[in-house]
């Protein structure tokens, strides 16, 4: 937001999962870096675009699927898709169970049993905070 010439509300707050460094720049200072450096622009547009749309289609999609567990699955394959990462065995998605359930309209219970289930049959791996979608092609049918 302090990249746009002309004030404006944020509406989105950030929470970081692991640890991590901020660095945060006035009005000015940044407006300057970004004319000296258009990729700077670039990048911003990208990662807050890519993650939010990720976001939106995937809580468009489960949300208009029939039942619970589709929506949750529609919405891990969406974050996968959208702001996953590459990794070892699959797809890193760095969420909650709680993150999770809100995007899918269920509640936390409902997600983590929807995990024990598919960590059962071997279509994902949970970790504390991230989930590694080995087989998204499996959670439909799953």
């Amino acid at each position: 937001m302090t990249i746009l010439s002309n004030p404006s509300n944020y509406l989105a707050n950030t929470e970081v999962l692991s640890d991590s460094c901020a660095l945060a720049w006035d009005k000015k200072t940044i407006r300057k870096l970004v004319s000296r450096y258009p990729i700077l622009l670039d990048n911003a547009l990208s990662i807050a675009g890519m993650e939010k749309v990720a976001w939106l289609i995937g809580a468009y999609v489960s949300l208009s699927s029939d039942d619970a567990m589709g929506r949750v699955a529609h919405m891990l394959i969406s974050l996968a898709c959208g702001v996953g990462e590459e990794a070892h065995g699959g797809v890193e998605i760095h969420v909650g169970n709680e993150d999770l359930a809100a995007a899918a309209n269920v509640t936390p219970f409902t997600v983590s049993r929807a995990m024990a289930k598919w960590q059962r049959k071997g279509i994902l791996t949970k970790g504390r905070g991230k989930i590694l979608l080995g087989k998204p092609e499996l959670l439909v049918t799953g």
